[in-house]
């Protein structure tokens, strides 16, 4: 073969599956019976349609036990601070009465203390009569101080509706947690009906009428409706040259002829994941997502496509076929042609592909090189007829 400077690439083949760009596994988040189930596999929805819905009749009736609860505190809280006003109106009154009590005896004391010193009553009259005066005037302090107290804990102004403090705490708190309990119902009855995260494609449907889900059972998946990509797991030991932005080509194989398309590297994971090959072996492999580009053919979730990475390229080299070149005198060899004659020519090798090795140094271009060192009888100084 003649040598002429061509461009050598080395690469590798790996198999892409296609996938949705946006997915999901839609799960149920409560645990329940499902009684009604509306879509089917490859059936398209939009975000918000109604996947499934699960029976909610307990629930319901908690709901319904809670707000009987609620409205049960509510009357109480009412009542009780109803029968705090009333206590209050009682506890003014009872002031009221120490007032007019203390101005009769006080009119006593002055009408006593007149005839005391006229000299017509004596001194113990006077002094019972002052006692009488105190006693009421304690009498008013502690009903004022009660009047006080009450009015504080029913709050402003001793309001009929304001309750006590104390008792406007306790109800408060006792509906607030029944309150809690309420929205905790609530949102679980929400969660019985299960609706599409987003516009898709129903896929790989596991659930059925009847069946009883937990939270942690996927019901189905959701391909999104935003385009594919496609996903190829490549070995560690080759994905080291894959950078993000590569191009690559991909080929589609039809019984019509095999159609072929380019795509661009889009993410490579950080971590490698355990695949088992065809052979049964387990390998450590790196998923790398590519995006296709152009105009690509119809791709569906889980076709198959091989995907060609060119990780090494270089244009204007000579090059010979790998099985050219043999060991020779610590070093590498290989036939070639000079004025007719077989000669061995030590070359330097460089990049090396499936089938071609770049001659660093031992070649010029229009070299003919021997393509099968084992040919019998081949040895230096033989004459070659090349043929035309």
């Amino acid at each position: 073969m003649e040598v002429k400077p061509q461009t050598v690439a080395h690469g590798f083949k790996e198999e892409g599956i296609v996938e949705a760009a946006l997915d999901r596994s839609v799960y149920s988040m409560v645990s329940g019976e499902i009684i009604s189930l509306p879509v089917k596999e490859g059936r398209h929805v939009s975000a918000g349609d109604l996947l499934a819905r699960l029976d909610s009749r307990d629930l319901e009736y908690q709901l319904a036990q809670l707000t009987a609860q609620r409205n049960s505190l509510a009357g109480q809280e009412l009542k009780s601070n109803r029968e705090t006003g009333q206590q209050v109106d009682q506890q003014q009154l009872a002031v009221e009465e120490a007032k007019r009590q203390l101005a009769k005896s006080e009119n006593d004391y002055h009408r006593v203390k007149f005839l005391y010193d006229s000299g017509a009553v004596a001194g113990t009259e006077l002094e019972a009569a002052e006692n009488t005066v105190k006693q009421w005037q304690n009498n008013l302090a502690r009903q004022e101080s009660k009047l006080g107290y009450l009015q504080e804990e029913a709050g402003s102004g001793g309001a009929v509706a304001g309750g006590s403090t104390a008792d406007r705490q306790y109800y408060q708190g006792m509906i607030d947690a029944v309150e809690a309990q309420i929205k905790q119902v609530e949102e679980q009855i929400a969660n019985c009906r299960i609706t599409a995260p987003v516009d898709g494609v129903v896929l790989e449907l596991d659930a059925r009428q009847g069946m009883v889900v937990s939270p942690q059972v996927p019901l189905m998946k959701l391909a999104g409706t935003g385009g594919c990509e496609i996903n190829a797991y490549v070995l560690t030991e080759d994905v080291l040259p894959v950078k993000e932005g590569m191009p690559v080509t991909i080929t589609q194989k039809r019984k019509d002829g095999d159609y072929r398309f380019q795509g661009i590297v889009q993410a490579i994971a950080p971590a490698a994941v355990e695949k088992v090959s065809a052979l049964g072996l387990v390998e450590r492999r790196v998923k790398v997502t590519i995006q296709p580009k152009g105009k690509p053919p119809e791709l569906r979730p889980g076709y198959a496509l091989d995907v060609q990475f060119t990780v090494l390229k270089q244009q204007n080299r000579l090059a010979v076929p790998k099985t050219c070149v043999f060991p020779y005198a610590g070093g590498d060899a290989l036939w070639v042609v000079r004025d007719g004659r077989a000669v061995i020519q030590k070359v330097k090798k460089g990049m090396e592909t499936d089938e071609l090795l770049v001659i660093e140094q031992g070649l010029r271009n229009g070299d003919k090189v021997v393509k099968n060192p084992q040919l019998e009888g081949l040895k230096e100084g033989k004459r070659i007829i090349v043929a035309a």
